[in-house]
């Protein structure tokens, strides 16, 4: 019995290496997939690894959309921001919780690939949960929505050149929040 758990481990080892390990680049991902680049953001936001994050991000072109139900309100969010507000507000929240307290998955499984030659390619309803454990306030803010994201492709591989936010319906009496609502918690 021992024997057939020990090669049903390797097996899952294995196959779980296959999803997130590609053509060896340095990171463990192949950037010049979409997929890639998901599997590789969602690692930086669960590592709070900035260095990688900054490079995943195209400086010049950068937005992040608020979904328009959490623009104004208490928090005062903008409709949007660029790339310094989005590594400020994310270097902020990193640096108040600590990586260890930040847990991000996305649900991939439709995301697929552009046809050979595509220089701009956008993926839309892509599940998110977001956790962020305050820990001095024995807070968590749970995050579960969508997001849209547009790559923009720079010297062969993707960058993400726009985010969009989008919340679930609210109901009321329920404490949820959008990913975006947590990142403008941290902006100043």
């Amino acid at each position: 019995m021992g024997k057939y758990v020990s090669i049903a481990a390797a097996a899952l080892l294995i196959c779980l290496s296959c999803t997130t390990s590609t053509d060896g680049d340095g990171d463990g991902y192949d950037t010049t997939t979409v997929l890639g680049v998901l599997n590789l953001f969602v690692d930086v936001w669960n590592d709070g690894d900035m260095d990688t994050y900054r490079v995943l991000l195209d400086e010049d072109e950068f937005t992040f959309y608020f979904d328009p139900q959490d623009v104004g309100g208490g928090h005062d969010i903008p409709p949007s921001w660029g790339y310094t507000e989005e590594i400020t507000a994310v270097t902020n929240l990193f640096n108040a919780v600590g990586a260890e307290n930040v847990d991000v998955q996305l649900d991939l499984s439709e995301v697929t690939e552009p046809e050979e030659g595509v220089e701009t390619y956008k993926v839309e309803n892509i599940e998110y949960e977001v956790r962020v454990h305050v820990e001095e306030e024995d807070i968590i803010y749970p995050a579960n929505a969508y997001l849209d994201m547009e790559f923009t492709k720079v010297d062969g591989r993707w960058v993400i050149t726009e985010w969009w936010d989008k919340a679930n319906m609210r109901l009321p009496g329920i404490e949820e929040c959008t990913w975006g609502e947590i990142k403008a918690l941290y902006e100043k």
